[in-house]
C-alpha cells in the first residue's frame, strides 16, 4: 500500500469513535483441531467473540479472504447464519464490556 494513501486511511479511522461487533469465524480444519476448535464432519470449526472496531455502515459485514475456496467459504457462511438464528444471544458479545452479559453457550452449535 502507498504510505500517502495508508497515512490517508489512518487519519480518516483515527477520526471515527469505537464500535463493538459480534465477529464469527469459520475455519477450514480438515486434518482435524484440538480443544479449543473442534471442527464437524466437513471440517468446519467456528467461533464468535466481541470485537471493537472503527468500521461504520452495514448492518453485517463479510471478509473472505481472497485465496478462500468459495464452495468452503458458501458452506461456513450459511453455518454461522444458522448458528446465529438459533442462539440470538450470540449477540450479546457486541455489548460494551460493562453491560455485556456472557453468552452460555457449550456445544449447542446447531450443526
Amino acid at each position: 500500500m502507498d504510505k500517502a494513501l495508508f497515512g490517508n486511511t489512518l487519519a480518516h479511522y483515527a477520526s471515527r469513535e469505537p464500535k463493538q461487533f459480534l465477529q464469527m469465524d469459520g475455519h477450514y480444519m480438515p486434518r482435524g483441531g484440538d480443544d479449543q476448535m473442534r471442527p464437524d464432519g466437513d471440517g468446519d470449526a467456528v467461533t464468535a467473540f466481541g470485537t471493537v472496531e472503527l468500521m461504520y455502515g452495514a448492518t453485517v459485514r463479510v471478509l473472505i479472504p481472497h485465496d478462500s475456496d468459495p464452495i468452503v467459504a458458501a458452506r461456513q457462511l450459511k453455518k454461522l447464519a444458522k448458528w446465529l438464528k438459533s442462539k440470538p444471544s450470540l449477540l450479546d458479545y457486541a455489548q460494551p464490556k460493562s453491560q455485556a452479559t456472557q453468552p452460555d453457550f457449550d456445544d449447542d452449535i446447531p450443526f
